[in-house]
């Protein structure tokens, strides 16, 4: 088990009953805060993290009469740093709630009170997390400049668990951007810096599954499974199933993408079991999307495929998980247009399609609109079907990919002309 992650539950308890003790003390809420951030429980962290704000509010109310909060203002300037680093913190609540805008506009507002303080270990951090934003919104540039402010402030105080970290962001930006050898020579030199002190045993074995991932993308299957296999073996070490499971998750897309349908299914299959063992709801589901999704792959479209597939669905919608709900409502709206079943079918990508219009991801957009072009085909109806085409096509150029939208528009084409409209989009 990461070392890290129980100091931080443990932190976590113990601040639970200080903060009850005392409820006015800014800087404890922030500690509590911090940790649940660090643990991922980000609904708890927001309502501690919030309680900063309340505590250093300027005015209170009696009775409808604004009354000056003597204190609040005496101990401003530290209470500034204070809200600095709860926004950097709420940051990642955003950030987890799939609300990019505000968690750059948190980020920014923190990085200029550390900027002004002086504060180098807050700026790096939250410079770090800026980056990753960026990342995750596809602006690679800014993404790479913003770890760089990070790079240099660890180098100079010769920090180098935010060097390592902030090494393997730009391996993640460098894969973003497909410069996959850049990526792969930080990540390694991360690896390198972390592997020196055991203590970061899990920090490294996720460096070595990101690496993995790397080689994957890159087309390398033998050497991406080994640098997995030497993640899973290192997170076994620890007892950690979750990850274990995400790893098995990992080898599954490596066997996929060689053409071992066989291995990927087994190694699927085992990923659903650990992730079962490790209680972790989100890997559980995960595990049973990409299961599903390669049982219908191979023409499995049974009963037991559909309860997988629509488990996984229900965890997603309950918890909120944007992305992953429109990848199963996909997944499972290909399960039901290989049986058939039109009317399901078409209700799943629909459900899929308005997430990803939400989400404004260009290729599930494209993928499910040629799917539904396809279903309106069956269904007789040409018109309709063209006009799912066309937005496939559009989607598709957006993207980059013209081979794919050039042959949408001509099936957009052929089918309008099957329908006997004469004017449509060129």
């Amino acid at each position: 088990m990461n070392q890290s992650y129980i100091l931080a539950q443990e932190i976590i308890e113990n601040y639970r009953l200080i903060c009850r003790r005392e409820p006015h003390n800014i800087e404890n809420w922030l500690i509590l805060g911090r940790c649940l951030v660090d643990v991922q429980r980000y609904d708890e962290a927001q309502d501690a993290l919030t309680k900063i704000f309340e505590e250093g509010r300027f005015f209170s109310f009696r009775n409808g009469v604004p009354h000056l909060r003597l204190f609040s203002l005496w101990h401003w300037r530290r209470n500034r740093m204070f809200f600095a680093k709860a926004y950097s913190d709420l940051a990642m609540v955003s950030l987890n709630q799939g609300n990019l805008a505000e968690s750059e506009r948190q980020l920014t507002t923190a990085l200029a009170v550390f900027e002004k303080e002086r504060a180098d270990s807050e700026y790096a951090r939250a410079a770090n997390r800026l980056g990753m934003v960026y990342r995750l919104a596809g602006a690679f540039e800014s993404a790479e400049e913003a770890h760089y402010r990070a790079k240099n402030l660890a180098e100079r105080h010769h920090w180098t668990d935010v060097l390592a970290e902030t090494l393997g962001n730009l391996g993640m930006v460098y894969e973003g951007k497909d410069r996959f050898d850049q990526a792969l020579e930080q990540h390694r030199d991360a690896l390198k810096l972390l592997e020196r002190d055991e203590n970061h045993a899990f920090e490294s074995a996720c460096l070595r599954r990101q690496i993995g991932l790397c080689l994957l993308r890159k087309g390398e299957f033998e050497p991406a499974l080994s640098s997995f296999q030497q993640s899973f073996d290192a997170f076994e070490k620890q007892n950690d199933l979750s990850m274990q499971s995400r790893v098995l998750n990992d080898m599954t897309l490596v066997y996929q993408a060689a053409g071992d349908d066989e291995k990927a299914l087994e190694t699927a299959e085992a990923a659903v079991q650990k992730a079962a063992e490790s209680n972790d709801g989100f890997e559980l589901a995960a595990n049973r999307l990409l299961l599903g999704g390669l049982c219908v792959e191979q023409n499995d479209t049974g009963k037991q495929v559909e309860k997988t597939l629509s488990e996984a669905l229900a965890f997603f919608k309950a918890k909120n998980k944007k992305a992953e709900n429109a990848n199963a409502a996909a997944a499972l709206g290909l399960l039901y247009l290989r049986r058939g079943e039109w009317d399901k079918a078409e209700s799943c990508f629909k459900d899929s399609m308005h997430i990803e219009e939400m989400l404004h991801r260009s290729l599930g957009l494209a993928s499910d609109y040629s799917n539904l072009g396809l279903i309106a085909q069956k269904k007789g109806q040409k018109q309709k079907a063209a006009e799912y085409w066309h937005r496939a096509a559009l989607q598709f150029e957006k993207s980059g990919d013209k081979t794919t939208a050039d042959y949408f528009k001509d099936q957009a084409r052929l089918m309008w002309e099957a329908a006997g409209v004469l004017l449509h989009p060129k």
